[in-house]
């Protein structure tokens, strides 16, 4: 009877949970019958009127609950990600897969704090590298994603680890892609230094999502104009276009000489063009002083810690499943110049790896974590807008996930608006009406959004929106997912407190917490076995 009752609260609490009020027993409209037919083995749908019993009043709601709206739905089928819905089951969905997918397998993943965005997205990554094993570059700010690369490591993967730091022996080389403008003139979509208005229309054309040539000059424009800059915007403001048409002949002329010379273009030889123009006679006397100033400019990025970074030939980048990049010092204030070129450098990095490599069948994903950072400079959207463009073709997909939608310019919306695949995970109202800035939203998908909810250690709910898909999911991460993206002081104070009383390393700690969460939940601790060691059973404190 005592078993009876306890499942009885189960269950109860489940139907519950789902949005489905049980009726209480005295309140039952036939006991005796109920009683009989619920008897193990004593109720047969087939027989005659065996359906036909009128049992009790059904609430409107409650058949809401039941019907695959609102949060009961199971998604496509195609188990590229898996959820859940409200009532537990499984939701699934895969941007991935082109029956899912009508434009392209770009994400945007929003959150903001306290929603549980680090968990969800460590799942996500964990459930793509399980799937699908795309050449994958994560680049994030704090080291959110460690964890993750050893379990990675661990489990067989090749991981290579990236922090862009001053004096961390990596080198960018930002306008590596500018000798295309003399060398295969053919793949180039501007190639006039005075065609401005052909650069700026890329990012606002619809059409031009599909194109199949880059805006390289646009692009190296966007980075001598950081370098310019600093990356403030009362700076860009002075930009007039007497300077933009001098800045995109001095990359053109830089990428003649360096064409003739066999070697990359560097950001010395860009300041140098700069400095010629300014010194030659073909240009204006009041033209001269302006030109010369923004050759002093760039002349910050090629000497010392800059100039180790962006002003020598790019670092080889190892064949590897996952790449970490650590933006590090450039993640703080006051480098805001820095973090632009040195994304924009990584931007070029996965695109000449998604070019040479676009036949062999792998798809790339690009995740940008802590996205705020990025998205907040006004040239860095559009860039990545214009370099990502061709990336459905390439079977390269850019995700970006971001915790704090105030951070994008409205230069950001036409990029957003490319992207097909928008998570969006327990918003309050107030950032429910930042997101229509930058998709239309309907008063179903805002209500929709709005009954998102969140319980701590539980689980966190979203939405999904997508071309003829509007989804409610519930996100339960398994513990391992959980211990590997726990990020806050105390969480790492209770990793730090693991590994000094058992002398374990940081990964195994990570095990120990995931162990102790999966006890917590009333599930036995999960054995992970690592490829040619034996399981790593966590013991129960």
């Amino acid at each position: 009877h005592t078993q009876l009752e306890e499942r009885c609260i189960t269950l109860s609490n489940v139907l519950l949970g789902a949005g489905l009020v049980p009726v209480e027993p005295q309140n039952e409209v036939g006991p005796l019958n109920s009683y009989l037919r619920w008897l193990p083995c004593n109720f047969d749908p087939n027989e005659k009127r065996a359906l036909e019993w009128y049992t009790q009043m059904m609430f409107a709601q409650h058949i809401a609950n039941l019907s695959p709206i609102w949060g009961r739905t199971t998604g496509t089928g195609h188990p590229g990600f898996t959820l859940f819905n409200r009532g537990g089951a499984p939701l699934t969905f895969d941007p991935f897969n082109k029956l899912d997918r009508q434009m392209n397998a770009h994400g945007f993943i929003f959150g903001p704090t306290g929603s549980g965005k680090s968990a969800s997205l460590t799942n996500l990554i964990c459930q793509m590298l399980a799937m699908y094993l795309p050449r994958m570059f994560v680049a994030e700010a704090g080291n959110s994603f460690g964890l993750l690369a050893d379990l990675a490591k661990r489990f067989g993967l090749s991981v290579h680890r990236v922090r862009l730091a001053p004096g961390s022996g990596v080198s960018l080389a930002p306008f590596a892609d500018a000798i295309k403008l003399v060398e295969s003139p053919d793949q180039v979509k501007v190639l006039d230094a005075e065609d401005i208005e052909a650069s700026d229309s890329v990012q606002g054309s619809k059409a031009d999502l599909e194109d199949d040539q880059r805006d390289i000059l646009g692009e190296m424009e966007i980075v001598a104009r950081l370098m310019i800059t600093g990356g403030e915007e009362k700076e860009d403001a002075r930009l007039t276009r007497a300077d933009r048409s001098a800045v995109r002949q001095a990359i053109l002329a830089a990428a003649r000489t360096c064409a003739a010379a066999n070697r990359t273009v560097l950001t010395q030889d860009v300041r140098d063009a700069l400095y010629e123009a300014s010194r030659s006679d073909s240009t204006a006397p009041e033209r001269r002083a302006r030109i010369a100033e923004m050759a002093e400019a760039m002349q910050m990025f090629c000497m010392g810690a800059d100039g180790e970074m962006f002003n020598r030939e790019g670092t080889p980048w190892p064949e590897a499943d996952l790449t970490v990049v650590d933006f590090a010092t450039y993640a703080r204030e006051g480098y805001a110049a820095q973090l632009g070129i040195a994304y924009i450098s990584l931007l070029n990095t996965v695109n000449n790896i998604a070019e040479r490599d676009q036949f062999k069948g792998r798809p790339i994903v690009k995740i940008t974590d802590e996205g705020h950072i990025i998205t907040k400079h006004p040239l860095l959207l559009p860039y990545a807008m214009k370099i990502t463009k061709m990336w459905r073709k390439l079977g390269a997909w850019f995700w970006l996930a971001t915790q704090n939608i105030d951070d994008i310019p409205a230069s950001g919306a036409p990029m957003l608006n490319m992207i097909e695949w928008w998570l969006c995970l327990n918003m309050p109202p107030d950032e429910v009406e930042k997101i229509s800035r930058f998709r239309e939203l309907s008063p179903a998908q805002k209500s929709m959004m709005l009954s998102a909810r969140k319980e701590s250690g539980k689980f966190t709910e979203g939405v999904l929106l997508a071309k003829g898909k509007e989804y409610l999911f519930r996100v339960v991460p398994p513990s391992l997912y959980l211990a590997l993206a726990m990020t806050e002081n105390e969480e790492k104070n209770q990793r730090y407190n693991i590994m000094q009383a058992t002398g374990c390393d940081e990964l195994e700690a990570a095990l120990q917490v995931a162990a102790d969460l999966d006890k917590a939940r009333g599930l036995p601790p999960f054995p992970i076995i690592f490829p040619d060691q034996p399981a790593v059973e966590c013991q129960d404190e």
